[in-house]
């Protein structure tokens, strides 16, 4: 008696899930914890914009600005139908500088210690240095890895500006913008992006050879 095994074969799972390994756990509960802390620090600057520690920052935008940006990677990832795997890297980078920005506007660090200059250039070279490693395997040479990585660190940087930008229109007062501030903070920014893109460049250093170019041109063929 022929018997149909094409239900049992529907029925049962194609591959048993895998647990998930420690570094998964440890990548989870580092973006939760930024991301909550984050959210958590978005809320006492919407409710508490009054307080001295916020004056003249606009932090009703920024609490928006928070959320949203923190949203990025997700909804991309979304749009893109979901690819495997989560780049779960570029979304704690993205977050990082994002709770930098709140942790030192909630506890007032940005009055107490001129420190804004050197966290634009963190922050740029910390998102240049990640997008740089997600990079790296998806391209052919460590040259356009860098170059990936210096301009993602760049455009965050005019993204960033032009969040402020529109606080100031929407009527945040106190935030003491000018013309040398802005480009003083996307000249930091981008030094630090220059500096992540480096750090791509030589992390590779028997990949350096390679250069993009066509096939025939001589460099490339020798490299």
């Amino acid at each position: 008696m022929h018997h149909d095994t094409s239900m049992a074969t529907a029925s049962s799972p194609s591959a048993a899930a895998s647990p998930p390994t420690p570094g998964d756990v440890a990548w989870v509960a580092a973006i939760t914890a930024a991301k909550a802390t984050v959210i958590w620090l978005a809320l006492d600057a919407f409710l508490n914009s009054s307080s001295p520690r916020y004056s003249g920052k606009a932090m009703r935008v920024r609490a928006f600005g928070y959320a949203g940006g923190m949203l990025l990677v997700p909804l991309a990832w979304r749009l893109r139908g979901r690819p495997e795997p989560y780049p779960r890297e570029l979304d704690l980078a993205v977050t990082l500088p994002l709770l930098v920005d709140a942790g030192g506007n909630a506890v007032g660090i940005y009055q107490r210690a001129h420190v804004d200059d050197l966290v634009h250039f963190a922050d740029g070279a910390l998102l240049a240095g990640v997008v740089g490693a997600i990079a790296t395997p998806r391209v052919k040479t460590s040259w356009e890895a860098a170059l990936v990585a210096a301009l993602a660190g760049i455009a965050a940087a005019g993204l960033w500006e032009i969040g402020e930008w529109v606080g100031l229109k929407l009527g945040a007062k106190g935030m003491n913008l000018s013309y040398d501030d802005t480009i003083a903070d996307l000249a930091e920014t981008a030094a630090g992006a220059f500096l992540g893109g480096l750090v791509t460049l030589l992390r590779h250093p028997s990949r350096l050879r390679q250069v993009p170019g066509r096939p025939s041109d001589p460099v490339v063929a020798r490299s």
